[in-house]
């Protein structure tokens, strides 16, 4: 008789237990969407107090509530982070998915991180101030997938960012790679999300005067004279700005390096024809010490990058933690990537 009362009492908490699971599901009400969006980072980093969460805003669009992390991981710096492409298909190299760029954003919202733009690392330069655990968020080359998937993360998180462009290239297809339009720039810049230089149409490799194939802002080139190499590049610089600023109606003063690589006269050309600011993608972080014509980064867009795995990432480039392994603290002058037929001129 005991053993049955102990198997009816066993049973009735199981139905307890089973009756108050289901309850609380239907009131978390998550979607499978919301869920692998978050999952990569919920899975491989401890939960902080509460995560952001997607509320509704009055004008319609969502805004992301929750209580930030305060930690303070380092100061008087800036970490700088490098995307390319945003793609449904993530490929090895510097193709991400939505999902994962999103997951990323919520990591720098949850851990505490503040986003910055680009005239806030300008002042930082000169003498300003920044937040605490300061981030600035960019993207290179200019792909219509920054636009598209890019520009609605960052508008609902209300976080500015820059594009670097090969101006040549807007609103153009190239292979199936499309780059986004004058227009596109129009809305990303009216969200805060700017458009600089990443040349004319100098982002490409070519046969050096050294001898060695190389980015051309290497140069100069074979056959060619140094100061018809150096004015080369400053045409096509100056081209760039101009051409970004008649559309845009905006300053353009930094211009990423086409494969992180650059000479001492191509920088100079550079100077010369308006820039006050050159990134690289030597990895580091910025301070006031910094050379502002050599400033590094952090590659953030690689498909085997986790959040968290970038949020140790950051804190190694700013010295707040020892550096991952695998995350070079001295890289290549320059990243030529081995595209695949779908991911050429990344």
């Amino acid at each position: 008789m005991p053993k049955k009362a102990a198997a009816v009492i066993a049973l009735v908490l199981l139905l307890s237990l089973s009756f108050t699971y289901v309850q609380i599901s239907s009131r978390l009400n998550r979607s499978p969407a919301a869920t692998t969006a978050t999952s990569s980072y919920t899975l491989n980093h401890p939960a902080p107090a509460q995560l952001a969460t997607a509320t509704p805003h009055q004008n319609g669009q969502a805004q992301l509530a929750g209580v930030q992390s305060n930690e303070v991981y380092y100061q008087n710096k800036i970490v700088v982070l490098i995307y390319h492409h945003i793609d449904a298909k993530e490929e090895p190299g510097l193709v991400i998915s939505p999902e994962r760029f999103a997951s990323e954003l919520d990591m720098l919202l949850a851990r505490g991180y503040h986003v910055i733009s680009l005239d806030q690392l300008r002042d930082f330069l000169n003498g300003g101030s920044v937040p605490d655990n300061a981030v600035l968020i960019t993207f290179d080359d200019g792909y219509e997938s920054v636009h598209q998937y890019a520009l609605p993360e960052l508008q609902k998180r209300h976080m500015p960012a820059v594009a670097f462009t090969i101006v040549k290239y807007v609103g153009q297809k190239r292979g199936n790679l499309q780059y986004y339009s004058w227009d596109g720039a129009r809305e990303m810049a009216a969200a805060g999300f700017t458009t600089q230089s990443h040349t004319y149409n100098l982002h490409d490799f070519g046969p050096l005067a050294s001898g060695k194939n190389g980015p051309l802002l290497n140069g100069p080139l074979k056959g060619q004279s140094l100061s018809d190499y150096r004015n080369m590049v400053y045409q096509d610089l100056k081209r760039s700005r101009e051409e970004i600023e008649n559309h845009l109606q905006q300053p353009v003063y930094a211009l990423a390096l086409p494969f992180g690589a650059g000479g001492q006269t191509a920088i100079q050309a550079a100077v010369d024809a308006g820039f006050k600011i050159v990134f690289t993608t030597h990895y580091g972080v910025v301070t006031r010490q910094s050379n502002p014509l050599a400033l590094p980064r952090v590659n953030a867009g690689g498909p085997a990058i986790t959040p968290a795995k970038l949020d140790a990432l950051i804190r190694a480039a700013a010295g707040a933690t020892t550096s991952p392994k695998g995350q070079q603290k001295q890289p290549p002058t320059y990243h030529p990537v081995v595209a695949s037929k779908k991911t050429k001129r990344i």
